[in-house]
């Protein structure tokens, strides 16, 4: 079941968020080992209404933030986006070791097209570090187009994007 977040899901999405950790660095990945996903951006997701989770059988699994409000760092990108029309943002995608092997990467992002779409936006954009190579495998499969470079507080981040039909 994919579902908005209440606060009261906090720690069991912290614990997904420490696990993605973990396993990120497990891999050699840079992306999320300067502490950042920190609580308190968990926190703000949930209440801003941009935080969702998937849950099995009373369990959240994965985790994810949705924006309808656009990201002030996109509008900086060495590359081009494919249009300039609203967009959705996905950010901080993650999966507890419960859910791993499940596809739940694929169906996070389709149920942020529906999200968007029930929006009457029309397009979402990502990004993520270079070797996150589990991240781009999903972006792939779910049709993104690579959009060029963009800078956040850490570094850069590859960046896609999707027209949704």
């Amino acid at each position: 079941m994919f579902r908005q977040a209440k606060i009261t899901d906090l720690e069991p999405i912290w614990q997904i968020i420490l696990y993605a950790k973990k396993i990120m660095k497990q891999r050699g990945s840079q992306q999320w080992q300067d502490g950042y996903p920190f609580r308190e951006t968990i926190t703000e997701d949930i209440t801003q209404g941009h935080a969702y989770v998937v849950e099995e059988e009373n369990e959240i699994i994965a985790y994810v933030a949705i924006s309808l409000e656009g990201e002030p760092t996109y509008q900086n990108i060495v590359g081009a986006w494919l249009n300039t029309a609203p967009y959705t943002v996905i950010h901080r995608m993650a999966v507890s070791e419960k859910g791993k092997n499940k596809g739940l990467g694929s169906y996070i992002m389709q149920q942020a097209e529906k999200i968007s779409t029930n929006a009457k936006i029309h397009s979402i954009r990502v990004d993520t570090n270079y070797d996150n190579y589990v991240m781009k495998h999903i972006l792939e499969k779910q049709g993104y187009t690579y959009c060029g470079i963009i800078q956040v507080r850490d570094g850069k981040r590859e960046a896609f994007q999707k027209i949704l039909r």
